[in-house]
């Protein structure tokens, strides 16, 4: 119908990815925090470098087939489902600084700033999905609310 294709565009279908994506980095995000003082605990990763990569190039195959749904593939770290969910697998890797005395690897500092970059990048996505949403209903509505 010609309605599915107002709602399932590309556009739409990456702003969706870009929010579940910083949803579930917040979550990793927060366990790390909450494990800032466990001794031998290695921070998770989600890098939103990766995905950003993995989105770009998901978009230009879509454009390229024509698709309107977009299929993350290619990184470990993030991937869709057939049915077009997304998919995360965070990674346990050495961090940029040493270990400390009792085995640890996390930065509160460090930690804080992702979290901060994080919510930036949800707000972000949900506002333009949301501004979207909103011209859609203007369009159905025929006039401005």
């Amino acid at each position: 119908m010609w309605i599915e294709r107002l709602t399932t565009s590309r556009i739409t279908h990456a702003l969706e990815l870009t929010a579940r994506f910083a949803e579930e980095r917040h979550k990793v995000l927060a366990e790390n925090v909450a494990n800032i003082d466990t001794p031998d605990y290695h921070t998770k990763r989600l890098d939103s470098k990766v995905f950003q990569n993995t989105l770009k190039d998901a978009l230009q195959r879509a454009e390229n087939d024509g698709e309107r749904r977009l299929e993350l593939r290619g990184e470990a770290q993030v991937s869709t489902t057939p049915d077009g969910r997304l998919a995360i697998k965070p990674e346990t890797r050495p961090a940029d600084n040493i270990l400390f005395h009792d085995g640890r690897n996390a930065s509160l500092e460090t930690l804080m700033t992702d979290v901060q970059k994080n919510s930036l990048d949800y707000s972000l996505a949900t506002r333009l999905l949301s501004k979207r949403f909103n011209g859609l209903m203007t369009a159905i509505r025929g006039r401005s609310t």
